[in-house]
């Protein structure tokens, strides 16, 4: 009760006039509440995942990591052009992997209106790096 609690109050309420149509929910912990958020919101929800985890064919967007790269992919098809998304992590750091999302669902054809991270390192500025 306490979680559909916290999904309704603190993250549904803000979303439910956005005409959200797609919630992403990046690999692992987004998937905790992106489910929830998109089944509240009769919204579709898309998994972006890590490399190689998703079967059949799939676009990626690539990001700087501290030491190398990495990617998130998602399936071809899983948006539509004119979608809007909702990105869903559950933190957000130096902002690489929220901004690889976000670049994945634009070039795929969504128009990304917001993003819900559950806990920012201010001093790390990750928000800061993807509102351009």
């Amino acid at each position: 009760k306490a979680f559909q609690d916290s999904i309704d109050n603190f993250l549904v309420e803000r979303f439910k006039d956005k005409k959200i149509t797609v919630v992403a929910g990046i690999e692992a912990r987004g998937f905790i509440f992106g489910p929830s958020i998109a089944l509240a919101l009769a919204a579709k929800f898309v998994p972006l995942r890590k490399p190689k985890k998703l079967p059949g064919e799939v676009i990626f967007e690539e990001y700087v990591l501290e030491y190398g790269t990495d990617w998130l992919e998602m399936h071809v098809g899983a948006v539509q052009e004119g979608d809007r998304a909702l990105v869903v992590d559950d933190l957000i750091a130096t902002g690489g992997t929220l901004c690889a999302a976000i670049k994945l669902l634009e070039r795929a054809g969504a128009k990304v209106v917001e993003c819900a991270c559950i806990i920012e390192i201010p001093e790390l500025k990750g928000s800061v790096a993807c509102s351009g």
